[in-house]
């Protein structure tokens, strides 16, 4: 088995990371090894999909002790129950979103509706969908009119979301259990790798027996790579590495898949940031990858080594993050605001954060002593 050249020495780590690339590593798993490996496969939104791959293989499943079995039995009724959601979100979605208007589903939205493979077991977080962006009001008022709710109204945040960003707030429906982010293109507007809007939709496809569009199987690796090392602070983000290794290995056959994702990750001003996802891919994982982009090199790449395994990877939730993890952590939020805003912008956007938190905190400590000063003054009944 090739070295975890990036990883910290955990032996937790090296078993979840082992268990991702092959699944018959359980047959060198002790119920000690389970039992943190079962933890932090729950903390990084993967116990399902390690779930489903152990499932799908009677005798493995046999080596597995009872003990354990019942978690991952729980994890895939979880799984399944998301789905679910997902599939549920969408047929409401379609009842009132106009005909006219194409929607492309993103991420796990996406393979939801064409039921990839991958897709068993995976937690969908929200539901993505993206629309043209002379067609953006259109939606969001035939959203708004059949009851979706913007989950945040404070002016402020809208304003970012509508001038900077490259998409809504989140919208929910009341009862519903998941999320939507209505999109108008994959990467905010203000960043520095802003892919081509008019490539993404121009070669979508549509998803059988649906009205919904899927992008391109290219477009959709480049946006999950553009989606983890730009649009995310890499914390616990394993899960998205996993979605990339997954639609590699589903999508990435030829010599000619290979050249067009090289292709498409040049349209999309992505091509650093596929080599990077090519490299951790390769290296944790073991995707078979080929180096159709310029492999990353100098103080960047190790910068990004460090990076990655301070961040990337689910910590022990029974212990407290190490130095360097928290120092990750706040390196991490750095490079995402810088990759997101010019410094300008960003100075503007964090100051005006740091100040409502600020007079949060103040109401919050007023409120506070008033309360105290109440329950002082109230004498005992007799």
């Amino acid at each position: 088995m090739r070295t975890f050249e990036v990883m910290p020495g955990n032996k937790a780590h090296w078993h979840l990371l082992s268990l991702l690339r092959d699944v018959d590593h359980v047959r060198r798993m002790t119920l000690a090894d389970w039992d943190l490996t079962l933890r932090l496969a729950r903390q990084a939104r993967l116990l399902g999909t390690i779930a489903h791959r152990v499932a799908a293989n009677s005798v493995l499943w046999r080596l597995v002790p009872p003990e354990v079995q019942g978690h991952l039995c729980s994890a895939l009724v979880y799984a399944d129950h998301r789905a679910r959601m997902v599939r549920l979100e969408l047929g409401a979605l379609a009842s009132v979103i106009p005909s006219s208007v194409p929607v492309v589903l993103l991420k796990g939205a996406a393979y939801v509706a064409e039921a990839q493979p991958f897709a068993a077991g995976r937690l969908p977080g929200d539901v993505d969908i993206m629309v043209p962006r002379d067609r953006l009001d259109e939606v969001e008022h035939a959203l708004l009119d059949a009851g979706w709710k913007f989950e945040s109204v404070d002016d402020y945040d809208q304003q970012y979301y509508r001038q900077w960003s490259h998409e809504l707030p989140p919208m929910r429906y009341p009862g519903h259990a998941l999320e939507v982010d209505l999109h108008h293109t994959i990467t905010p507007v203000t960043s520095r790798t802003r892919a081509d809007t008019g490539l993404l939709f121009r070669d979508v496809r549509a998803v059988t027996a649906s009205r919904y569009l899927v992008l391109s199987p290219a477009d959709q690796i480049v946006h999950a790579v553009i989606h983890l090392f730009q649009d995310s602070e890499l914390d616990v983000r394993l899960r998205d590495l996993v979605d990339i290794d997954a639609l590699l290995r589903a999508y990435m056959q030829a010599d000619a898949d290979w050249c067009q994702l090289a292709t498409r990750a040049q349209c999309h001003g992505a091509s650093g940031l596929l080599a990077y996802a090519l490299k951790y891919c390769g290296l944790w994982l073991g995707t078979p990858v080929r180096e159709v982009v310029a492999p990353p090199m100098g103080l960047a790449c190790r910068g990004m080594d460090w990076l990655m395994s301070a961040t990337m990877l689910p910590h022990d939730p029974d212990t407290v993050p190490g130095l360097k993890r928290r120092m990750g952590g706040w390196a991490a939020q750095v490079r995402y605001h810088r990759l997101r805003m010019p410094p300008g912008l960003l100075i503007r956007h964090l100051s005006t954060k740091m100040g409502r938190q600020l007079a949060h905190a103040v109401r919050f400590r007023a409120a506070s002593k008033v309360r105290d000063t109440g329950a002082g003054q109230r004498q005992p009944g007799g």
